[in-house]
């Protein structure tokens, strides 16, 4: 399902727009407003597998503070950046230095980011196996960084947890039945800066064309474009940020629970603007060991084959961390570059 390759030649930019949901009625309204509301993002998750989410709850202050997080983090000496790189292989929390991820076929993605991830108690046990995606938070010596930004995170995952209720309503299932299996997620929140890039697209941009492993991705982006969707046509749908909303994407997880219902649609960011750019995603994974079987949700009809087998969400996703990222493919921690 992750596309391989940069995916950018063969394409052209579409006249499509990215729908806007409004989760008022989600949030307050009473069945029949829900319902209306979860259709909606049911519709958008099946044409384009992405959407703007209008009226989602998080308080604008509590993204304007996560982005200067972002920005002061990222003017850190690399030294310093460095020295928050996830403590064991094989992990996703803390920095990620620039070009470490590289898909297959592409070149390497032009960004870094730092990843936080659930806050585990010292004696978790998957944390103390060592399982992927558990170990503890890695923090920079920045005056208030941690607390801004576990306090995005937190308001990024209540509002996940309302489209993922939202998404249940709309296939027929208990509102509960994603969020019940996110007791423990090993969803994380990503602080991403993009340099400016080349001219020459060839020569790699800030992400390449690729589909998210997980159930839903929120996305909150500065002032700059970039964000490119890819749609049915063999086009790019141009996906701009709006002040009046979020971003929110299907993944792969969900397009198998779904039975390909919900479609995980490959994109891009190409930062042209001369500028840097920083965007903060919320990838959100149910917890590691939880069995995504498509068998499990209702269908229009029942008798149909299944296209998608069970898996166990945590080694789907961390099978395509160790396809894509350096520091997975090997026992070290990767080195500047």
């Amino acid at each position: 399902m992750n596309a391989p390759g940069v995916g950018h030649a063969a394409r052209g930019m579409s006249a499509h727009r990215l729908p806007l949901v409004d989760m008022h009625g989600l949030r307050f309204g009473d069945r029949a407003q829900r319902l209306r509301v979860a259709e909606a993002i049911a519709a958008a998750s099946g044409t384009y597998g992405f959407f703007y989410l209008s009226n989602h709850g998080i308080a604008r202050e509590a993204m304007a503070s996560g982005f200067a997080a972002a920005r002061e983090f990222f003017a850190l000496p690399l030294a310093q950046r460095m020295a928050c790189r996830p403590r064991e292989p094989r992990q996703n929390r803390g920095y990620q230095p620039m070009f470490d991820t590289v898909r297959p076929g592409g070149k390497p993605d032009r960004k870094e980011s730092f990843d936080m991830g659930f806050p585990l108690p010292a004696d978790d046990v998957d944390q103390l196996a060592k399982l992927p995606f558990h170990s503890p938070n890695s923090w920079p010596e920045l005056a208030g960084f941690r607390d801004r930004v576990e306090a995005l995170y937190f308001a990024m995952l209540n509002c996940g947890h309302q489209v993922l209720r939202g998404m249940a309503l709309s296939l027929g299932a208990d509102e509960n039945f994603f969020v019940g299996r996110c007791v423990k997620p090993t969803t994380n929140l990503r602080l991403v800066h993009y340099p400016p890039q080349a001219a020459d697209l060839e020569e790699g941009i800030g992400a390449s064309a690729h589909t998210d492993r997980g159930l839903i991705t929120l996305l909150l982006n500065d002032d700059r474009g970039g964000l490119h969707v890819a749609f049915d046509g063999g086009e790019w749908i141009d996906a701009p940020p709006r002040d009046d909303a979020i971003i929110v994407n299907v993944g792969d997880l969900l397009t198998r629970w779904t039975n390909g219902r919900f479609r995980s649609a490959m994109h891009r960011v190409v930062n042209a603007g001369g500028q840097a750019r920083y965007a903060i995603p919320q990838f959100h994974h149910p917890a590691f060991h939880t069995v995504v079987d498509p068998a499990e949700l209702p269908r229009a009809d029942p008798e149909a084959p299944l296209a998608f087998e069970a898996v166990q969400a945590g080694t789907f996703v961390a099978s395509g961390f160790s396809r894509d990222r350096t520091s997975w493919n090997t026992s070290r921690m990767p080195d500047a570059r």
